[in-house]
C-alpha cells in the first residue's frame, strides 16, 4: 500500500528544494507615471492594473494584497481572478521547502486550479488566456506545460481566422508569448515544434 505513495514524496522532496527567487525588477519612467496616476485611484479596475503592474516587476507582496482585495469586492471580475491565481503561483514558486514540499505541492495545484476556473468562466478573453499560457508555461506542473501549448495553439487558429479582430498589440503580446513558450519547451525552431 505504501508504493503508490512514493512517486508523489519523491516529487515533493524534489519541489521542497526548488524554491525559485523572484527579483524585482524596476519600472521605466513610464509605468513610475503610471503607478503614480493608478495609486490616486480607488475604483477596481485601477487597483487590478496596479496589482498586474506590481505582478510584473515581480512585487509579488504588494500584488497580492491589491489583486486579494480586487478579487473580494469583485468576485465576477475573472481578470482579476486571472492576475490572483498567477500571482498566488509565483507565491508558490518563491515558497521554500515546509512538511517536505506538500504545502508547495498544493499551493501549485491551487492556483493553476483558480487559473483554469478563471479561463473557464472567460473562455473568450484574450488577456485571461494569454495570462494562463504564460503561467502554466513558467509553472510547468501537473500538465500544464501541454495546456500552455493547447491554448496557445486555440488562439493562433482564432488570430489567423481573423486576424482583423486583433490589434497589434495583443498579436505582438501573443507572440511574444508564444515564443516564451516556445524557449521553455526548448524549442528554438518552428521545425523543432
Amino acid at each position: 500500500m505504501l508504493k503508490p505513495i512514493w512517486p508523489t514524496l519523491a516529487a515533493a522532496l524534489i519541489i521542497a528544494g526548488c524554491s525559485k527567487e523572484f527579483p524585482e525588477t524596476p519600472l521605466t519612467a513610464e509605468e513610475s507615471s503610471l503607478k503614480q496616476m493608478l495609486s490616486t485611484q480607488n475604483d477596481h479596475d485601477s487597483q487590478v492594473q496596479l496589482g498586474r503592474l506590481y505582478f510584473m516587476h515581480n512585487r509579488i507582496d504588494d500584488a497580492d494584497a491589491l489583486l486579494r482585495q480586487a478579487v473580494k469586492e469583485n468576485p465576477q471580475d475573472m481578470e482579476a481572478k486571472a492576475w490572483f491565481a498567477a500571482n498566488n503561483c509565483k507565491i508558490a514558486g518563491r515558497a521554500g521547502p515546509w512538511l517536505m514540499g506538500l504545502d508547495k505541492l498544493y499551493g501549485v495545484w491551487t492556483c493553476l486550479s483558480d487559473l483554469q476556473a478563471a479561463a473557464n468562466a472567460a473562455a473568450d478573453d484574450f488577456t485571461i488566456a494569454l495570462i494562463q499560457i504564460n503561467t502554466d508555461a513558467e509553472v510547468n506542473m501537473f500538465s500544464s506545460m501541454e495546456r500552455a501549448v493547447q491554448n496557445r495553439d486555440r488562439l493562433l487558429k482564432q488570430i489567423e481566422a481573423k486576424p482583423s479582430a486583433y490589434p497589434a498589440s495583443a498579436k505582438t503580446a501573443f507572440f511574444e508569448s508564444s515564443a516564451r513558450l516556445d524557449k521553455l519547451r526548448g524549442k528554438t525552431t518552428a521545425r523543432d515544434n
